[in-house]
């Protein structure tokens, strides 16, 4: 009787896997969900077909909330966005943009660049299995102490790093890091809310960061975060500021934005 009920228990959970509900989300209305406030994001914005919105920061920077139409597959959408941030100018300020031209300052320095490098690669090392990270942190810093480069290849895990300058690669977060700035990209293959059992996993995640002088000119950090079915559309957070962004990445309330938009 218990191997009956639990085979019975095995095939209704199959069962719901393979019906699960489709969570409302923009890629399904068609129309995003632009709350006034979002943390520390208040919105400044909102298209009338409810497809883009934009949010100022509280750290200055501009937040752009798109619906993008996958052309392709959705790595290749992503792909051509990324081209088109990489020679992106400074907008013009608008009438709804408050008096934020006396907090936007220069260019961020090399060290502030450097740091936003290393919380990025942090975040990333909290993602991989601790083992691995625990032994190519060890190897990377006794190289750093020794005045030279540290080149270490784990399944997982890669880092070629020579003095200030870094390429590191843990599952899928690849950054490329120097003196002058740095480049990171993550994406990921992920289910969609309400598909927590499904096997295939139907939606997509990715952050992609140009920071310091690796930014197009005129900004000091330029990046975005999308998620979203891989058949789109894609809910996108383009993010632009003129000054250092301290947190050294994507503000959590942009995430959530995303997340809540996209599904995932």
């Amino acid at each position: 009787m218990k191997s009956i009920l639990i085979l019975s228990a095995m095939g209704v959970a199959l069962a719901s896997a393979g019906c699960a509900r489709t969570v409302e989300s923009a890629a399904t209305t068609g129309r995003l969900d632009c709350p006034a406030e979002q943390g520390g994001l208040t919105r400044v914005s909102m298209a009338e077909d409810g497809r883009t919105c934009r949010y100022r920061g509280a750290d200055g920077s501009d937040v752009e909330l798109r619906l993008v139409a996958v052309e392709g597959d959705a790595y290749a959408t992503l792909a051509e966005l990324e081209r088109q941030l990489a020679g992106l100018s400074p907008r013009e300020p608008s009438p709804e943009d408050t008096d934020s031209a006396a907090d936007q300052g220069s260019a961020q320095a090399s060290e502030e660049t450097a740091a936003q490098a290393r919380q990025v690669e942090a975040q990333a090392r909290a993602d991989a299995a601790a083992s691995r990270v625990d032994a190519a942190a060890e190897a990377r810093e006794t190289a750093e102490a020794d005045g030279g480069g540290a080149k270490i290849d784990l399944p997982g895990l890669t880092i070629d790093a020579e003095d200030d300058e870094a390429q590191i690669k843990i599952g899928p977060v690849r950054i490329d890091a120097g003196e002058g700035g740095a480049t990171v990209k993550v994406a990921r293959d992920v289910r969609l809310k309400g598909e927590a059992l499904s096997r295939e996993k139907r939606g997509v995640r990715a952050t992609y960061i140009l920071a310091g002088e690796r930014a197009p000119g005129g900004y000091a950090f330029v990046g975005y975060e999308a998620g979203g079915p891989k058949t789109g559309p894609l809910t996108v957070a383009v993010v632009t500021a003129t000054r250092s962004i301290e947190e050294g990445g994507m503000n959590d309330d942009v995430s959530d934005l995303v997340r809540r938009n996209g599904g995932v």
